[in-house]
């Protein structure tokens, strides 16, 4: 069982990342989430495991400038990295995710449909990818919904806080790709390795769950 006083550091990493961070001061949801990801990017170690154990994020916003810019081909605003390392059952896996500012189920009909695409073109590659809602206020966190087919805005219904969704679901479960090229491909900013990676290829992966709920 995971040292609870452990998780509870993870768990306060997480939400320091958007602690402090004014949503009015940024225009646009892009410069508030490539903020958040700053922020949230970064290492924490297990004291009592003598620093073996440690979880560590890497976080990369995509490129979203110019002709042929990566999140206008890819979908994909930012890709979020965890690692487990130090430990036998240690893994890597990351996602792809795409911000909006707001709920995603009131936006215009125009945004819904560019939301729509963006999914669309982020499950090409992986099924694992979430969308992040931006804050219209400063009294709550960013939240998210985990990329689903099934509905009609390819995202799930439920919304989750950012650290609830990395510790009980990136960390704590399945979620996340773990093929090594995707991993590798997404730590660009210019996505441009994604190209031939296409989504459903590989078979063979562990997706042996970690645990019931690890929220501390």
């Amino acid at each position: 069982m995971r040292d609870k006083k452990f998780l509870r550091t993870v768990f306060d990493h997480i939400k320091s990342a958007h602690q402090g961070i004014e949503r009015k001061n940024f225009q646009q949801e892009a410069g508030y989430i490539s903020a958040v990801m700053g922020r949230l990017s970064g290492t924490i170690k297990d004291s009592k495991s003598n620093g073996t154990l440690e979880f560590k994020f890497d976080t990369v916003v995509v490129n979203d400038r110019g002709p042929g810019a990566a999140e206008k081909k890819y979908g994909a605003d930012f890709a979020i990295v965890f690692k487990k390392q130090g430990v036998a059952n240690g893994c890597t896996k990351a996602i792809l995710g795409q911000a909006k500012n707001g709920q995603s189920d009131k936006l215009s009909e125009n945004e819904r449909s560019r939301l729509i695409e963006q999914c669309n073109k982020m499950y090409s590659h992986t099924a694992d990818y979430i969308v992040i809602e931006a804050p219209q206020n400063g009294k709550l966190g960013p939240m998210v919904r985990i990329g689903d087919q099934q509905e009609q805005l390819r995202i799930g219904k439920n919304r989750i806080s950012l650290e609830h969704y990395i510790l009980n679901k990136l960390v704590g479960c399945n979620h996340g790709d773990r093929r090594d090229y995707f991993i590798e491909a997404v730590q660009d900013s210019s996505l441009s390795k994604l190209e031939i990676i296409t989504n459903g290829l590989d078979l063979d992966l562990d997706l042996t769950l970690d645990g019931p709920s690890i929220e501390p």
